[in-house]
């Protein structure tokens, strides 16, 4: 009897220490299982800081075990619902069970289904979003979760039951540039006027100084911010804004190109022109990662609209929204749909010595209008262009200002600008003092495209960020680790044409080359902002015997870029260059040379950058500018201009063909290291162009 009972205790305690181990075994396991699971490691870093714990990760766990499509589709259900903002436990739970009830429901069609645009709009839900894409766009994640699609995208369709259309874009309002700093935007409106008072071309000139209540309506106009109309009636792309209510209340989308919605659109769009601006519909939309998106469509857009684009890929949104199907409303809750935005006309003060455009030389008018009832967008176009009339008249009749002119710059859509040439027109036609006085004041054909135009006040307010410069040397690891970066993560992006692009090993060969002579000075400069990271950068060179420099290129980040941080650059590369004439004992330097991609190649998707450079007066020189080939791999690059700014000179009269045929083959030799730029096929070619005809240097814009 003893002897069973001590072997039954002994079986008693092997199963009690087997129990006590699995106790301890069974959570082990289960930590290192949430450890290492990719499912897991997406609830912790998209969903835990807003309150999303470690039992509520289990429970997910396990409703989600058998399917990766569920988990994805379980993440986006609770970012919707969640809209990115700390939840309680008790709500988590409830998210939870509807998942479950929504899962079984839409299996097979996971669409979510919305009232209006106004949940997609929030700050807290754009940034978990982005994290969302950011986990998911890794390859690790993507190979066990099957994503196989190079542009990634939501498993959950979004279905909007009231979605407004038009085609315009929305631009981000001062105030929103400001974020919301009334205090630092009320200080740029002072510094403005300042500027404008204190200019010097205006001081000689009293009739070109911008009136206080103009540079108000142009602030007032900008605190907000406009929309644009998208050309949508030949060659449209489809992009749009949905809205609610308002045109603040919005988010852009592009119509799906391989559906029937664009078409769909597109009529209805043309159908309502003599109705109303936009168009009621219930659409299904697919969430993308924004920037991917935008970029992966860029060869199919009209580049009249590339600017807008471009602005929509580097705004606040971290998705892109694209119309799949739609359903048009025709109702009579449709027909008085409501949603108001502002209708505009902009001017700008004529100067004939000035090509470029200068915000704060420019004048807007504007009305907050309904953009669904056509009677009322009608009377207050009517009414905003009253306001121009009645503001020009004011100004005419003042002697103070004779003989100031306005430009007519652009409108927010055909409509307004058809509106403002008729009524002009009438009052031109109509005889009288007036009548003689607009048409010679009054100069309706534009001197700029919108996307110059956007891109000025782009520049003029952009966000203050101290950056501090990097000037590269072998002698300094950190600088060359910097440039490692900045070649892999800026500069490939920006040159994608092999040809035309610097292998890394060349730029350290060029480094090295610089250190042993006198006849040159060769920078590779890197812009980091305030947290230390590298943001753009340039290389530009200096020629003793020219005393001239040569700016091969300035970058900066694609997401950086409409800034203010290529001006910046730009500023401190004057001063290296100036430096470097200075220790050559020369005075100040005589011209600055740059290679840029030439506008007719169409390369880039907007003009934009020629108003960077004609801001700083450089002008195009009409040669036939070679790129010689970088390598024996590479072949030379043509479609690019070779432009000059004079820095000690009032004209461009000395430039000759001499001085640019010694500049480029200073560059050739020193910055490319081709030894003989006299045998160089490309060189000749150039020489050959120069020497045989005198040099014309014309205006870029």
């Amino acid at each position: 009897m003893s002897d069973n009972l001590e072997l039954f205790q002994k079986y008693l305690s092997f199963f009690l220490n087997l129990f006590n181990a699995t106790l301890i075994l069974v959570p082990v396991i289960m930590f290192f299982f949430i450890m290492i699971n990719k499912f897991s490691k997406a609830l912790k870093h998209i969903l835990a800081p807003t309150g999303f714990g470690l039992l509520l990760q289990l429970r997910a766990l396990w409703i989600c075990r058998k399917s990766p499509v569920k988990k994805r589709a379980f993440i986006e259900f609770a970012i919707l619902e969640s809209q990115g903002s700390s939840k309680t436990s008790s709500d988590w739970h409830s998210i939870i069970n509807k998942f479950k009830t929504f899962y079984a429901i839409n299996e097979q069609n996971m669409t979510y289904n919305i009232s209006n645009c106004t949940l997609l709009i929030g700050e807290e839900f754009s940034n978990i979003t982005r994290k969302y894409f950011k986990y998911f766009d890794t390859p690790n994640v993507r190979k066990v979760f099957g994503i196989q699609k190079k542009q990634i995208s939501w498993v959950l369709k979004i279905h909007i039951d009231e979605a407004y259309v038009t085609p315009t874009c929305l631009l981000a309002g001062l105030l929103s540039r400001f974020e919301e700093k009334w205090n630092d935007l009320i200080k740029r409106y002072i510094s403005t006027a300042y500027i404008a008072d204190t200019d010097e071309n205006i001081k000689k000139n009293k009739s070109n100084v911008i009136l206080a209540n103009e540079l108000y309506f142009t602030f007032a106009w900008l605190s907000w911010g406009p929309s644009c109309e998208i050309k949508f009636k030949n060659y449209w792309a489809g992009l749009c804004q949905i809205s609610y209510g308002d045109e603040s209340n919005s988010i852009p989308a592009m119509a799906n190109m391989n559906t029937d919605a664009i078409t769909k659109l597109k009529e209805k769009f043309n159908d309502n022109a003599a109705n109303r601006y936009g168009i009621l519909v219930s659409a299904t939309i697919s969430i993308f990662e924004n920037k991917t998106y935008y970029k992966n469509i860029r060869d199919i857009i009209n580049q009249e609209n590339a600017y807008f684009y471009n602005k929509i890929k580097n705004g606040v949104f971290s998705f892109a929204a694209q119309i799949d199907d739609l359903s048009i409303c025709d109702n009579y809750k449709a027909n008085k749909y409501y949603c108001t935005a502002y209708v505009w006309l902009l001017f700008e003060i004529e100067d004939e010595e000035q090509f470029t455009f200068r915000p704060e030389k420019s004048v807007a008018f504007f009305e907050h209008t309904n953009l669904s009832d056509k009677k009322a967008y009608l009377f207050l176009i009517e009414t905003l262009i009253d306001k121009s009339i009645r503001h020009f008249t004011d100004v005419f009749n003042n002697p103070k200002y004779e003989g100031r002119k306005y430009r007519f710059v652009c409108a927010m859509n055909d409509e307004i600008t058809t509106a403002f040439y008729n009524r002009y027109n009438e009052i031109i036609n109509s005889g009288g003092k007036i009548g003689k006085v607009f048409k010679n004041r009054i100069i309706q054909e534009p001197k700029h495209t919108p996307a110059v135009v956007f891109s000025a006040y782009d520049e003029y307010f952009f966000a203050t960020n101290t950056l501090s410069y990097v000037e590269v040397s072998l002698k300094d690891k950190k600088s060359v680790s910097d440039l490692g970066r900045f070649y892999t993560d800026i500069y490939m992006e920006n040159f994608p044409n092999p040809d035309e692009r610097e292998s890394l090993n060349n730029l350290l060969y060029y480094l090295k080359k610089a250190e042993t002579t006198d006849k040159y000075k060769y920078h590779i400069t890197l812009a980091k902002d305030n947290n230390g990271n590298v943001v753009g950068g340039a290389i530009f060179n200096y020629f003793y015997k020219s005393n001239s420099a040569v700016i091969e290129f300035i970058v900066v980040k694609t997401d950086m870029q409409s800034s203010g941080i290529g001006t910046q650059i730009y500023e401190h590369i004057l001063k290296t260059m100036e430096y470097d004439a200075r220790k050559a004992n020369k005075k100040k330097l005589d011209y600055i040379f740059c290679e840029i991609d030439s506008p007719e190649n169409g390369k880039l998707s907007n003009d934009k950058y020629l108003y960077f450079w004609n801001k700083y007066k450089y002008r195009h020189i009409n040669f036939s500018y070679i790129q010689p080939s970088l390598s024996p791999s590479q072949a030379p690059v043509s479609g690019l201009w070779f432009i000059v700014s004079s820095q000690s000179a009032t004209d461009l009269s000395k430039v000759t063909g001499e001085l640019i045929i010694s500049v480029i083959h200073d560059y050739m030799k020193y910055a490319m290291q081709i030894d003989n730029p006299n045998k160089n096929s490309s060189f000749i070619k150039m020489k050959g162009e120069l020497l045989s005809k005198p040099v014309n240097v014309i205006r870029i814009i």
